[in-house]
């Protein structure tokens, strides 16, 4: 299964970056290809998404599940078409006053005319994800001059 990791050291603290990730409902207002999510059920540690992902022409919406271990880790799975496996996992550790984020996407597709768009919006794009959450953490929590990458 085609896997990719980006890894930052950012600086805000993890329960900031956690909450930042763990609200997928605003992911359509700063992820590029993310067009619509909607939490279908929320329980204690536990969600269950749908989330409508485009790139160009092509358009799918699938449902994920998404358990949140609050500060340190958030997995995100499916098995919905086109996926034969998709894993997606969030690691916060403190670092000091920073964060180290890793950010883990690896999957499987089960419909070869979306394999190569599915692999560009999640295994490479995941930099450029990284790179929004950064973004979205300046915009949400202020712009710490301290900030360094790994």
């Amino acid at each position: 299964m085609p896997a990719h990791a980006t890894r930052r050291t950012l600086p805000w603290s993890c329960e900031q970056l956690f909450d930042l990730a763990a609200d997928v409902e605003r992911y359509p207002e700063f992820i590029p290809g993310w067009q619509n999510v909607r939490v279908l059920e929320r329980s204690n540690n536990r969600l269950t998404v749908e989330q409508c992902l485009g790139l160009g022409p092509l358009q799918h919406c699938f449902t994920s599940s998404a358990v949140l271990e609050r500060p340190s880790r958030l997995t995100v799975s499916s098995s919905d078409e086109p996926f034969r496996e998709l894993h997606i996992e969030w690691l916060f550790e403190a670092a000091g006053n920073h964060c180290i984020t890793t950010l883990t996407v690896s999957l499987e597709i089960d419909n070869p005319l979306l394999e190569n768009a599915a692999e560009t919006l999640f295994i490479l794009g995941s930099d450029d994800i990284i790179a929004r959450f950064e973004q979205r953490a300046r915009e949400v929590f202020g712009v710490n001059h301290d900030n360094s990458r790994e």
